[in-house]
């Protein structure tokens, strides 16, 4: 039952200029919004708008994203001043940047360790300049090797690197992971393993790891990897043997800009009294977010599942291997993949038993062209309900939910995620009160893809996207 206050919003809601929601000429990555790319990111303004409008119908001292990704939501939940904020993800690299993203740093701290290091790595790249310089030709000729090969090279680096390091007593930690040489030359190896030695000196935990962003940041600049994409394809063979980055210009061009995004940031949020709480749970359980504790939850679920939407996993692998964190295997880093929303496979049929005729009829018609994607379909909302029963767990009673979706294509049959979730909320006390439509000018997404993995058989993308709000009644 829609209260006045609820009425009172829609009517807001229904004035606003169809492209209001739209921010096609908004900065999308100042603050510390833009210290490190990240897939599919919600942007900054859709948040920003939504707590602005919100404090005028409800108190919001508490706020939580349960796929917080890169922390967008987070940031801007500080820069409102917002008591209690929550963001959960189970992606590594994502956890990584949103902590150090919400992180007040002490800036005067914080210059003196960039120029310390800078001035460490000077001196280093100066000691093996020539080193560094002639490596490429070096080891090519010595153990005549072919760079843009998987085999050879590419699945034996280490060995030849640390042949090599002893060789010219060079005393580095050269890291040992699947297939390095695939993704990174010997003279980038070389320079990323300099630049990581010598950041990890840095006593100061907090600036470490966001100075550890920008080395990050700079690890897809300086790879082998396709740009611009999300799944980890390698340039093709010519481009790698023409490659030749310069590391040490990269990395300390991001961590200049990265410098002047947190003095933005401090100077924006002032004497910021927020706290922050970052969860690594799986968004269908939940588990250690506490329950009836948030005003708002502003959140962006993936569209689909990793394989066939973004590969969210495959996106952070290089830099989770180099940085090496929370002590993760290199199997678990190449299954982040597989832990996202509909890893589970129903390849030989499944019960269709979630609340949605939507969803059913959708699944009926892909059902009949092939059970297997069928399955990746029911799959990955199979998980998606148990994540809304669980938010709505989380969200206290008159809480809001905000809910920005968009609606994907799969064997011709437009999956409407918007009304799905509408239909599945109503049985966890949720109540939808409007959905808000908007063009999507700034998602980096390809523009066409295969609706049915046949060669040669594309169509546009979405264009679109959808922000579904539920109030907990």
């Amino acid at each position: 039952m829609l209260t006045e206050n609820d009425k009172n919003l829609i009517k807001e809601l229904g004035r606003f200029p169809i492209d209001y929601w739209d921010f096609k000429e908004e900065e999308t990555k100042e603050y510390t919004h833009g210290i490190h790319n990240y897939p599919a990111v919600m942007v900054a303004p859709i948040s920003r708008n939504i707590i602005k409008l919100m404090k005028n119908y409800t108190t919001i001292n508490s706020l939580l994203d349960p796929f917080s990704g890169s922390g967008t939501v987070l940031v801007e939940g500080m820069l409102a001043n917002i008591p209690n904020i929550a963001g959960n993800d189970i992606n590594p690299l994502a956890l990584f940047i949103s902590q150090a993203k919400t992180k007040i740093l002490d800036l005067k701290e914080l210059n003196k360790e960039i120029e310390n290091l800078k001035g460490r790595l000077n001196n280093k790249e100066k000691l093996y300049r020539k080193n560094i310089e002639n490596i490429d030709n070096d080891l090519k000729k010595q153990y005549n090797l072919n760079f843009t090969s998987k085999d050879n090279w590419g699945s034996n680096a280490y060995e030849y690197l640390q042949k090599y390091c002893n060789e010219n007593k060079i005393n580095l930690n050269i890291p040992n992971f699947k297939n390095i040489g695939y993704w990174f030359k010997p003279k980038v190896i070389i320079s990323l393993s300099i630049i990581k030695e010598e950041v990890l000196k840095i006593k100061n935990l907090d600036i470490r790891n966001y100075i550890l962003v920008s080395f990050s940041e700079s690890i897809r600049l300086v790879s082998n990897r396709r740009n611009g994409e999300f799944k980890l394809f390698r340039m093709q063979s010519e481009k790698v043997e023409q490659f030749s980055p310069n590391v040490f210009y990269e990395f300390f061009k991001i961590v200049d800009r990265n410098k002047e995004k947190m003095q933005e940031f401090i100077d924006k949020v002032g004497d910021n009294k927020s706290t922050v709480k970052i969860f690594s749970d799986n968004a269908c359980e939940l588990n250690n977010v506490p329950n009836n504790e948030y005003d708002l939850i502003i959140t962006s679920p993936p569209y689909g599942d990793s394989r066939t939407t973004v590969a969210y996993g495959e996106y952070s692998r290089l830099s989770l291997q180099w940085l090496n964190l929370y002590e993760l295997t290199d199997k678990e880093i190449l299954r982040v993949d597989k832990t996202l929303m509909g890893g589970a496979k129903f390849n030989k049929g499944f019960e269709m038993n979630l609340k949605s005729e939507t969803l059913k009829k959708s699944l009926d018609v892909i059902k009949e062209l092939d059970l297997k994607r069928a399955g990746d379909v029911y799959s990955f909302y199979k998980d998606l309900d148990s994540a809304i029963e669980k938010i709505s767990l989380k969200t206290k009673k008159g809480g809001y939910q905000f809910w920005v979706v968009g609606n994907r294509t799969v064997k011709n049959e437009l999956l409407k995620t918007d009304e799905i979730i509408s239909e599945l909320a109503e049985q966890y006390n949720l109540e939808t009160i409007y959905t808000i439509n908007r063009n999507i000018p700034n998602k980096v997404m390809p523009s066409l893809n295969s609706p049915t993995n046949e060669i040669g058989k594309k169509v546009t993308t979405m264009t679109m996207e959808h922000i579904v709000i539920l109030k907990k009644v």
